[in-house]
């Protein structure tokens, strides 16, 4: 059950609530929040961070596999001119 303003405070000393620890509690209260939103804020910034550099790391391996295919696809364009040229020369005899 929570403490109204005017209910008796919580610590004995019988004086109401509002008059007597009310402004700690809230205080309290206050900064625990700020306290878990910070907590909150850094742990979003370290997911972030996380998926940046796995976004990086993929970037770069398709990079790296894009090239690997032009690469191939270059050797084989090389490939496919040479046997061109060589079945142009048998064809002319020489």
């Amino acid at each position: 059950m929570k403490l109204g303003r005017n209910d008796p405070c919580h610590c004995g000393s019988g004086k109401k609530y509002k008059y007597c620890h009310y402004q700690a509690d809230r205080e309290a209260e206050a900064k625990a929040f700020a306290e878990a939103e910070a907590e909150r804020a850094r742990l979003a910034a370290e997911q972030a961070a996380e998926a940046d550099d796995e976004t990086a790391e993929r970037a770069g391996e398709q990079h790296e596999e894009h090239h690997r295919n032009h690469v191939h696809a270059d050797r084989q364009w090389a490939g496919n001119v040479r046997s061109v040229r060589t079945l142009r020369g048998a064809q002319r005899g020489g």
